[in-house]
């Protein structure tokens, strides 16, 4: 799979990068918080890319993921049953691992003694598989009703009316035997909650994992699970067949479920091209673009066809025809193409691939959803550059003082006199720097309050107007995302203002004083005082279990008696549940402003803390310089030897620029 192949050339490129600068930095501060530096890189090292494909069941979601997997991974020709997330990612063998919704875990590897039968593979399928009795029920929800229940189900009108509302499908009264035969067979100790499966897949991007979620019409929407996996990824993938082309679950989805952070993330993906002519499916994409503009750019609207893929695979792989043949759907769409082929005296396995229209998804996945990666490895490059830079100025300053310290002592030590009062002076201009950002944001002004009630407004409308819990936990969602992203405004601008206005001192002292400005990692200090602000449970949300998975739909507190009979009233439950939403959104927002003075003055005692530390630092080390009693042929050799440290930083720093250039 070509997704991510030039991201992992740059991350090794990046991470060797890194590790040649920490290791030649010695013990020069050249203004990188160099452990900060350090968890970022391992961050990145230890980072997963996940694409989760969501869909309507029987859109061809399993044919798809199977086509980006380059593998028939997934059953194809029988109807998921699997209620869980499917996490899937390269390994050297295959190996499943299951927990079950009663705890306990399931670990299969494949048998290398038996090199025909893919044991974990074939208990993956019969995990995923449903019993062809079981079609006309939504067994994926009433797994999730299993789970959810301390007692054995009872299949009541309560129930039924339950289901038929959450999954669409109607008159289920006529299944009752049915159900209460599956719930019978189904206990909790065969319902899985988590699968991940690990398989040998041709591909170089070893941190890619490939996410199915249930289907969204399976389970009456989408999990929590599901709803987290969304959250974090960095493609979501949602498969629909290009006819009909139009989808009320896709709208739903994306109006109703998802958050917005992740609708930012979202790709169409219209199955089935292969069936249809380039004219009707040009056509049918335009149709696309035109309903659904408002939801997702035009440009992640993408149309394939996943047989024809899992075809090119298996001719890829030396597979021949007759042997494809023999798969009833892979004959049915080969043998046109293969008329096409013969016409237009070219290679099958190029037909093919070009009417697979997968060249042109994989390279818009690819272009899209690198930007974030890709934007995390300049950042970390940059503060690579930046600290050899500073090195070499640090350097060549250090070079001069020793050679007037060899040419003239006494000159040596005015300069260094003169070095050490100018340091006391730029000590005292960021005071000065740090008062001044202080007093600005004392009494944060009014456009901050302004845009803290506009949240408050917003927010408790549309999580009040909710209609359904799914929807009530978007909004929610957007709510606290909003008010994270309004925090790191704040602290964002906090650096921003922190830099501009040292740059702007930096330029006219160093110019005045001709000294290098001491340096401190500003990023480094907005995350620590960040991270100190929010580290209390009662202060940050981030910290806590999200409400939605606390509350369950099967808490007493919300049936009422009917009769002799105690039934679940999902209309005060909503209520109930909003009206938490909206306690929560409010606790967090109201504690907003107190919460940005607390990163302020953390921010600015850490940079005066900081800053005095550094200034210190390098007046201890002039100090020793005019103290130490050598030889002019050492002092000789010293140079000589700095003089070869800044050698060995240009062609880092030449590397540096290139690999960014690159990049970018």
């Amino acid at each position: 799979m070509p997704i991510g192949k030039q991201y992992k050339t740059h991350k090794n490129n990046v991470i060797d990068l890194f590790d040649g600068y920490k290791n030649k930095r010695g013990d020069l501060n050249d203004g990188v918080d160099i452990k900060f530096l350090e968890q970022r890189v391992d961050t990145l090292k230890n980072g997963k890319f996940t694409l989760a494909v969501a869909g309507e069941v029987k859109a061809g979601k399993s044919t798809f993921i199977n086509a980006l997997l380059g593998a028939e991974i997934l059953p194809t020709d029988v109807l998921q049953a699997s209620s869980a997330i499917v996490e899937i990612f390269k390994s050297e063998n295959s190996v499943l691992k299951v927990k079950f919704s009663d705890g306990h875990e399931e670990i299969l590897s494949d048998d290398l003694d038996t090199p025909t039968t893919d044991e974990a593979k074939e208990r993956l399928h019969e995990i995923c598989r449903l019993h062809d009795a079981y079609r006309d029920i939504p067994t994926t929800l009433i797994d999730a009703c299993i789970v959810e229940s301390n007692e054995l189900l009872e299949v009541n009108n309560e129930l039924i009316t339950k289901l038929q509302k959450s999954s669409g499908m109607k008159n289920l009264e006529h299944n009752q035997d049915k159900i209460e035969s599956y719930i019978l067979e189904r206990t909790k100790d065969k319902i899985p909650v988590e699968i991940t499966f690990g398989y040998p897949l041709k591909w170089d991007f070893e941190e890619l994992r490939i996410v199915d979620a249930p289907g969204v019409n399976a389970t009456g929407g989408v999990q929590d699970v599901a709803f987290d996996f969304f959250e974090s990824a960095n493609a979501i993938l949602f498969v629909h067949p290009i006819k009909p082309i139009e989808s009320e679950s896709f709208k739903k989805f994306v109006d109703s479920v998802i958050s917005d952070r992740s609708k930012e993330t979202l790709f169409l993906i219209l199955t089935h091209a292969g069936i249809y002519s380039n004219d009707e499916v040009e056509r049918l994409q335009g149709e696309a673009k035109r309903l659904y503009g408002g939801l997702i750019p035009q440009d992640r609207v993408l149309v394939v066809d996943s047989l024809l893929k899992l075809i090119h695979c298996d001719l890829e792989q030396g597979v021949s025809v007759q042997e494809i043949r023999k798969s009833e759907n892979k004959k049915k769409i080969l043998s046109s193409y293969r008329e096409q082929a013969e016409d237009e005296g070219r290679e099958l396995i190029d037909v093919i691939y070009e009417a697979s229209r997968f060249k042109r998804m994989f390279s818009a996945i690819d272009e899209f959803s690198m930007k974030a990666p890709n934007i995390q490895l300049q950042e970390i490059l940059e503060k690579v550059k930046s600290g050899y830079e500073k090195q070499e100025e640090l350097i060549g300053e250090k070079s001069s003082q020793l050679e007037l310290k060899k040419r003239n002592p006494q000159e040596f030590e005015e300069e260094i006199n003169r070095i050490n009062k100018a340091l006391e002076k730029y000590k005292l201009l960021t005071r000065k720097t740090e008062e001044e950002l202080r007093s600005n944001y004392s009494g944060r002004h009014s456009s901050w309050q302004k845009d803290i009630e506009a949240l408050k407004d917003k927010y408790q409308k549309l999580i009040e107007g909710s209609d359904s819990i799914e929807s009530a936990r978007k909004h929610t969602v957007d709510a606290i995302n909003a008010i994270q992203n309004k925090a790191d405004e704040f602290s964002r601008e906090l650096t921003k203002r922190l830099e501009d206005a040292l740059n702007k001192e930096d330029k006219s002292f160093k110019e005045e004083h001709r000294i290098s400005i001491p340096k401190v990692d500003l990023k480094a200090l907005e995350e620590k005082s960040k991270e100190a602000a929010y580290k209390e449970k009662e202060t940050g949300y981030w910290d806590k279990e999200p409400i939605w998975k606390i509350w369950k739909w099967g808490s007493r507190d919300y049936y009422v008696k009917t009769g002799t009979k105690q039934e679940f009233d999902n209309e005060k439950f909503l209520d109930g549940f909003k009206t938490r939403c909206n306690e929560e959104f409010y606790k967090i927002v109201n504690n907003l402003p107190n919460q940005s003075k607390v990163v302020l003055d953390l921010y600015l005692q850490l940079f005066t803390n900081k800053m005095d530390s550094v200034i210190k630092e390098r007046q201890k080390a002039l100090e020793q310089e005019k103290d130490k009693k050598r030889s002019n042929e050492e002092i000789a050799n010293e140079i000589k030897d700095l003089d070869r440290k800044k050698k060995d930083i240009q062609p880092e720093i030449k590397r540096c620029n290139e690999v960014l250039e690159d990049i970018q």
